[in-house]
């Protein structure tokens, strides 16, 4: 049989190498390879090389192709919802996040009606709420007295100096009757944590009293 030259059997090389040739190619390589070492080398040289086909070539684009996607996916759904969690901190503080008014005559005034019942009149513009109690039983310097505690709240979006959701409709200032206050015989203003008082101890009745203000008494 005439020998075969070298380059025609280099051309089937890389076909041989991913078995991609017909039976009797793949002998007649296999012959030559027997005797030719530099066909030997190059077939070497081919098999510890990384060697992609072309049609693989596209399926290991497309794989980095869906990482990339993937990742890319990821850090947008991270980044939305960084905006909502943020968003949501700037709302819950602009709405939710009480803040004591403080007091001043001019804000605040307890009233006594002819029924005897105490009624609280506040003046500001705007107010996010009220903190109330229901008359109990204190002991103020060796008396036993009923004592109410009552104090305003004001938010970012509601406070006496600012109400950015609306304007203030109210014409006259705004009154509200004390619960029970027909037997109250002192009323203080400022901001109370009865759990630490009663449940925890963590507060005696002189230590709050001292840090808020009477502002009536019968």
């Amino acid at each position: 049989m005439k020998e075969i030259k070298c380059t025609i059997i280099q051309d089937f090389l890389p076909l041989y190498v991913d078995d991609v040739v017909s039976e009797d190619t793949k002998e007649l390589v296999e012959q030559h390879l027997q005797t030719c070492q530099a066909c030997q080398k190059e077939y070497q040289q081919m098999t510890q090389t990384l060697y992609v086909p072309i049609e693989n070539k596209a399926t290991l684009f497309e794989k980095i192709n869906k990482k990339w996607n993937r990742k890319k996916m990821i850090l947008i759904g991270s980044s939305i919802l960084t905006t909502l969690l943020l968003c949501l901190a700037v709302f819950s503080y602009v709405f939710y996040y009480e803040k004591m008014i403080p007091y001043s005559n001019d804000l605040f005034e307890i009233e006594e009606q002819e029924d005897q019942t105490l009624v609280a009149t506040y003046f500001g513009k705007s107010h996010a709420g009220t903190h109330m109690t229901h008359p109990m039983k204190v002991e103020i310097d060796g008396e036993m007295k009923n004592i109410s505690l009552i104090y305003y709240v004001e938010t970012m979006a509601n406070s006496p100096t600012s109400n950015f959701l609306q304007k203030d409709q109210r014409k006259d200032p705004e009154r509200l009757e004390l619960p029970d206050s027909k037997t109250v015989d002192e009323v203080y203003y400022g901001q109370f944590d009865l759990e630490k008082i009663i449940i925890t101890k963590e507060q005696t009745w002189d230590e709050l009293l001292q840090e808020m203000t009477l502002i009536w008494e019968r």
